[in-house]
């Protein structure tokens, strides 16, 4: 089960890229698994991309989006544990 205190990395065989909406849009090149990322999602995945850990992406959920941090804490967990179920993230290695 994933925390906050944990830090992911996309997988290295997905490639992403975000739309003039504000979603991103991955794809995963080995298992062809497609995703798609809404506003907050996208900014999720770019903390992902920037290997930040899950508690610093969440708090910046809170910030922008003035949202209470219980709230944002669950957003984070369940998106990311839906893109470790479908190999788009992968742990970072210590």
């Amino acid at each position: 089960m994933v925390t906050l205190a944990q830090t992911v990395r996309p997988h290295p065989d997905v490639i992403d890229t975000t739309l003039d909406t504000g979603e991103t849009v991955l794809l995963h090149l080995d298992n062809k698994t497609y995703y798609s990322l809404n506003a907050t999602g996208t900014q999720i995945w770019q903390g992902v991309k920037a290997g930040l850990t899950l508690q610093v992406i969440s708090h910046v959920i809170q910030v922008r989006y003035a949202v209470v941090p219980e709230h944002a804490d669950r957003s984070v967990l369940a998106l990311v544990d839906d893109l470790l179920q479908h190999r788009l993230v992968q742990y970072l290695e210590p």
